[in-house]
């Protein structure tokens, strides 16, 4: 399994406009693509994924309604795509091709992140890592 990190900085401060980049990127060569967030911040990245990328219809839904972009508070237990958007949740042991975290632009919401690394390579993970700009 490969996981990407993406570490925001410079334009790129806002982790629901790195999320729609992405998917915009990956859809529709991938077709399963999860999303996992924070419930307080589902209802943000619904919006997000409405109105980017421009021009766009990125198939999406919430917990319990189909689309192929699925928006989860919890991580399922297949995906091709995972995106993760918290820090705070538990590493997934599902079967996914490709994981996306996304770091933080501040030093203080990074610490989870760099324990996430570590664990993600003990589990024998490719890791990358890229600082966007």
């Amino acid at each position: 399994m490969q996981v990407d990190f993406y570490q925001m900085g410079g334009r790129f401060v806002d982790p629901l406009q790195v999320t729609c980049i992405l998917v915009g990127k990956a859809w529709p060569g991938i077709t399963r693509i999860a999303i996992v967030t924070t419930a307080e911040h589902i209802d943000a990245l619904d919006e997000a994924l409405w109105a980017s990328p421009d021009g766009r219809f990125l198939p999406h839904g919430r917990e319990g309604e189909t689309a192929p972009i699925q928006i989860l508070t919890e991580a399922p237990a297949k995906a091709d795509l995972l995106i993760n958007l918290d820090p705070s949740a538990p590493l997934p042991d599902g079967q996914y091709d490709r994981v996306l975290e996304i770091v933080p632009a501040t030093e203080e919401a990074r610490e989870p992140l760099r324990q996430r690394w570590r664990d993600w390579k003990t589990r024998g993970a490719s890791l990358n890592h890229h600082a966007l700009k």
